[in-house]
């Protein structure tokens, strides 16, 4: 039978909203879930234009994967500063039998590699941004007859990055155990 008008296709869950008011401001959420496979990249990138947000989730034992890394980059050219999810902290105590100090550690070495990877975006920024100036004064240079070496480590020195990692402290990264239902 043919689907009702405004009834999502047989087999496909409608987009979750929620309208939600903050003082005299209202506001609607969609949630949009696009798949983490790597053979899904183009559907993310899809929802990525779509959005104003994203959560990137992460798994607490498989860590950073490919996926990760193309999905931070597409949030990153769309302009969008992403939450971080860490999930299924559960498995590091339950299935890897981790110690406090232990779980501790790897987690930090999770937020290590995310951070690594946003780090590699911003130092692109700032070094193609870096070679149109440079391509600018080597143009006028010529003309003026001048010539010599530039240091390329200068933009990086210069360009403020500390806001662009994620860290606990800055209230974008969340813990979470999907299946126990919590998060903090």
């Amino acid at each position: 039978p043919p689907a009702k008008q405004g009834s999502p296709p047989e087999g496909r869950c409608p987009t979750p909203s929620k309208d939600s008011k903050k003082g005299d401001q209202e506001y609607l959420l969609n949630l949009i879930d696009s798949p983490g496979h790597v053979d899904f990249s183009s559907e993310v990138s899809t929802a990525v234009r779509l959005c104003d947000g994203a959560i990137v989730v992460v798994d607490a034992v498989e860590g950073v994967c490919p996926q990760t890394q193309v999905v931070l980059r597409q949030a990153w050219l769309e302009n969008i500063k992403p939450v971080l999810v860490i999930n299924k902290i559960d498995r590091l105590i339950v299935e890897l039998k981790l110690t406090p100090l232990e779980a501790y550690t790897h987690l930090q070495k999770i937020l290590e590699q995310i951070n690594a990877v946003t780090g590699t975006l911003f130092a692109s920024k700032v070094l193609e941004e870096r070679a149109e100036k440079v391509k600018e004064e080597v143009d006028r240079d010529k003309d003026l007859g001048g010539g010599q070496g530039y240091d390329w480590s200068t933009g990086l020195e210069e360009a403020d990055d500390s806001h662009l990692y994620f860290s606990p402290e800055q209230g974008n990264v969340v813990f979470a155990s999907a299946i126990d239902g919590w998060g903090f």
